[in-house]
C-alpha cells in the first residue's frame, strides 16, 4: 500500500469550484488507492496567500508541493481563481482528475523506489 499523503487544499471563497474540488481531491484518492490527510485551509489575504505560495483558488499541495506549479509561476492575490490543464488543450477551473491520481501516485511512492 502507498504511503498516505498530506494534502493542503488552500481555496478562496471567490472562486465557486473549491466544495467540488475537495470532492475530486477525495475521489481521487481513492482511485489511486493512496491515504490522504486533507487539510483545508481558506486563503483570507493576499499576504496569507504569499506566505502560502498560494497560486489562485483552489491550490492543491501535496506533502508541500504543488502538484501542477508552472514554472516560474508568481504567487497570486486572494481573489484569483485557478486554471488547469485539461484534455484537448482547453482550461478549467479544477485538475482533471486523471491529472489528480497520477499526482498522488507520484506523491504516495517510497523515496527508495
Amino acid at each position: 500500500m502507498p504511503r498516505s499523503v498530506t494534502v493542503t487544499y488552500l481555496w478562496s471563497a471567490d472562486c465557486p469550484s473549491h466544495r467540488e474540488g475537495v470532492a475530486r481531491l477525495r475521489d481521487a484518492a481513492e482511485r489511486a488507492g493512496v491515504p490522504v490527510v486533507v487539510e483545508e485551509r481558506e486563503v483570507t489575504t493576499d499576504e496569507e496567500a504569499g506566505r502560502l505560495g498560494f497560486l489562485g483558488s483552489p491550490t492543491y499541495l501535496l506533502d508541500g508541493r504543488d502538484m501542477a506549479a508552472p514554472p516560474d509561476h508568481p504567487v497570486a492575490r486572494v481573489d484569483a481563481c485557478r486554471a488547469y490543464p485539461q484534455p484537448g488543450g482547453r482550461v478549467g477551473p479544477l485538475p482533471h482528475p486523471d491529472d489528480l491520481v497520477a499526482a498522488l501516485l507520484a506523491a504516495a511512492r517510497d523515496p527508495e523506489d
